[in-house]
């Protein structure tokens, strides 16, 4: 199932603004970033995931709370080095209650990354380092030297871009939603293509916020193709954030993801808040 959902995602992803087609004349260029990333910058976010299915398997539900700090290590024109610690963190899985005491061992632990200019996560700086950090935080936590062995020796056969999806994917979407270039104003159409056996459409669009000191994107992304159960497999994803053009960040993002493969159906709910709020007026 996950493989399919990933097809469905790759081929709905409407990624530039370009790509897309105004319904009318544009109302103006928006900028994104007042400031430039700075070594020292620190921002801290709340994130929580509402993840829920259902099919032949029966049902389940997990909810996950995460509280994060990101700081600017080093910073250029053509990305940054960022480090990534979990402050706190919850977790409650219908069908696998032992999950969070594993997302618990993170706490604490300094995930230092490259990133492009948004802040996307590229690479480790120094895997070993964190995977041994980790190993640590779980013997603390009570695991033994074999159950230890185990997970780290599992980490370590996922490729790279993989562990960089699992442990950052909130990063990862805060991210998606940092353009550094600037946006035009207005709303903006992908009308439906094919590729394949599957279609795909997206809008997109950019408005100021009212108080002025953020910009308002939203995405909606669909896809279909023919499903193996007599039905079409499907995946709709809508995403909204307040981009805070002071520092080019984003202080709220929400995105709602349901995908349908055969009889069986996921719905994840993600939002990420800045803690505290960053200011307006802008300080």
């Amino acid at each position: 199932m996950k493989t399919l959902l990933a097809a469905l995602y790759a081929l709905a992803f409407v990624g530039e603004q370009d790509a897309a087609t105004p319904d009318a004349a544009p109302a103006a260029v928006l900028e994104v970033q007042h400031r430039a990333d700075a070594v020292g910058d620190r921002r801290v976010f709340v994130s929580e995931t509402e993840l829920t299915s259902s099919g032949a398997g029966g049902d389940a539900r997990q909810v996950n709370r995460q509280k994060f700090e990101l700081e600017t290590m080093a910073a250029s024109t053509e990305g940054v080095t960022l480090r990534f610690r979990l402050l706190e963190a919850s977790l409650t899985d219908s069908s696998a209650p032992d999950l969070e005491r594993l997302l618990k061992a993170w706490i604490g632990v300094d995930v230092v990354i490259s990133a492009d200019s948004a802040g996307r996560p590229i690479a480790f700086e120094d895997w070993p380092a964190v995977r041994d950090a980790y190993a640590a935080r779980l013997g603390s936590l009570g695991l033994t030297k074999g159950e230890r062995d185990v997970l780290v020796a599992g980490l370590d056969t996922l490729s790279s871009e993989v562990r960089l999806s699992q442990l950052l994917s909130d990063v990862a979407l805060l991210a998606e939603m940092q353009p550094r270039q600037p946006l035009t104003e207005g709303r903006f159409e992908q009308p439906v293509q094919s590729a394949g056996e599957t279609s795909r459409s997206g809008v997109q669009s950019v408005s100021r916020s009212v108080d002025g000191c953020g910009l308002l994107l939203t995405r909606s992304l669909s896809a279909e193709g023919p499903g193996s159960a007599g039905a079409a497999d499907s995946m709709k994803r809508d995403t909204r954030a307040t981009l805070y053009v002071t520092d080019g960040w984003v202080s709220e993002v929400s995105r709602t993801t349901t995908m349908r493969v055969g009889h069986e159906r996921s719905d994840e709910v993600v939002r990420i808040v800045r803690d505290p709020p960053p200011p307006c007026p802008a300080a």
